[in-house]
């Protein structure tokens, strides 16, 4: 009789890549969020703006992100375990926020814009790796921020992002 009880089901669907640019500069969270910059924002949740409006992110190089399609609904820790743990789905809230500067009006593009929610992983200002949750509102984009210990679970319309070393956009 055959066991199929140790096989693993895929959560995760993998899509398409993008390179952000890099910078050469440190970067203030904080001054993402300064009018004038083409990015037009809904609501900023108190969770997101107490654990990253403070953060300094050092200067960083080009990054490929792949973004991948949730087949189920799952919470955080079988997502980061099946993207290799937490040193490989930590990214840059920097490099998150370059690539909604590029859709800053909700514009179509790498990241979605149907109302559901754009995973990333990063540290907050004291070092808790936390989901970013940036996803378009009608009238803007709308960010938060929840610990991964925190036992939300993501339905499959949202789409996780992850960086990806030695990979090219396409």
């Amino acid at each position: 009789m055959f066991d199929n009880t140790h096989l693993a089901t895929a959560l995760l669907e993998p899509l398409e890549t993008t390179v952000v640019a890099g910078s050469a500069a440190p970067a203030a969270i904080r001054d993402f969020f300064k009018s004038g910059n083409g990015v037009r924002f809904s609501s900023i949740f108190g969770e997101f703006k107490s654990r990253f409006f403070d953060k300094i992110e050092k200067a960083r190089p080009d990054v490929a992100y792949r973004k991948y399609r949730l087949l189920s609904i799952a919470p955080d820790s079988p997502i980061i375990s099946e993207l290799g743990g937490e040193d490989q789905v930590e990214g840059s809230v920097a490099a998150a926020l370059a690539l909604v500067r590029q859709q800053g009006r909700g514009e179509r593009g790498f990241l979605q814009t149907n109302g559901y929610a754009n995973i990333f992983y990063a540290r907050d200002r004291k070092g808790a790796l936390c989901a970013i949750r940036i996803g378009w509102a009608e009238d803007g984009w709308v960010l938060d921020a929840i610990p991964v210990k925190d036992p939300v679970a993501w339905n499959g319309k949202h789409e996780i992002f992850c960086p990806v070393s030695g990979l090219t956009a396409g």
